[in-house]
């Protein structure tokens, strides 16, 4: 999953903001918006949500799939682990998004626990663990089950099973 910054460029103009309306919506800076939009810079997951609930457009209206044969999902390597993930959602929505995740047995989210705000979201675990932890209390998820989380409350997730996970990560606005 790569950003397109021109489509963002477009959307940010399409609706009549500036840089500097988006930049106090999402706590970035206007310099590191005009990076991204240029194409120069490369947002993390959590800019990414603040950018997309800024222009009230699901994160897939930002985003373009970096089409690959062997695999519809894009996998993301870092120092935490790897973890792949398609969005699912139709483009046409809103206020939603749901976006398929995969994490390898014994990988983690990231070493530290993150937020992010504006959203609800829910997990529905599909295969293998999850293990959520979020505010300090630890869930432990299998196959069928769910969890309703405010991302404004510090998260993380890890799979301690023996093989992939696989959930849906449903986000909405609040």
């Amino acid at each position: 999953m790569h950003v397109d910054g021109d489509r963002i460029r477009k959307l940010r103009k399409a609706a009549g903001r500036t840089l500097a309306s988006i930049a106090a919506d999402t706590s970035l800076s206007v310099s590191f918006l005009s990076l991204v939009e240029r194409g120069i810079s490369e947002p993390s997951f959590d800019s990414l949500m603040r950018i997309a609930g800024s222009l009230n457009v699901p994160m897939q209206a930002i985003v373009r799939e970096v089409p690959d044969a062997s695999s519809p999902a894009e996998q993301l390597s870092g120092g935490s682990g790897v973890y792949r993930d398609r969005y699912v959602t139709p483009e046409t929505t809103r206020t939603i998004q749901v976006l398929e995740a995969m994490l390898e047995p014994g990988r983690r989210s990231r070493v530290h626990s993150y937020t992010h705000p504006e959203d609800e979201e829910c997990i529905f675990v599909l295969e293998g663990e999850l293990e959520f932890t979020l505010d300090g209390t630890v869930h432990r998820l299998g196959a069928g089950d769910s969890l309703v989380i405010d991302p404004r409350l510090p998260h993380s997730y890890a799979n301690t099973g023996a093989r992939p996970a696989r959930w849906l990560w449903i986000s909405a606005k609040r």
